[in-house]
């Protein structure tokens, strides 16, 4: 399971990445920065749900999935 929520962080970050290199670019921020910026917010947004779900000391399926819709 720990794998699989990895696996499925970097796919987060990396699909909310792309569009902001873009804007990045039309803005002049570096495309780096706003791909790393835009990239951690997501993740962060996915870790907090899932700590918040964990706070009964269990993480079902359901929480999990949840928390990686809300993104």
């Amino acid at each position: 399971m720990v794998t699989t929520i990895a696996k499925r962080l970097v796919a987060t970050f990396v699909a909310a990445s792309i569009p902001n290199v873009l804007v990045g670019t039309l803005v002049d921020v570096a495309v780096w920065k706003a791909a790393v910026m835009a990239g951690a917010v997501a993740v962060l947004g996915v870790v907090q749900s899932l700590a918040e779900s964990y706070a009964d000391g269990k993480l079902t399926f359901d929480e999990i999935e949840d928390a990686f819709k809300q993104q």
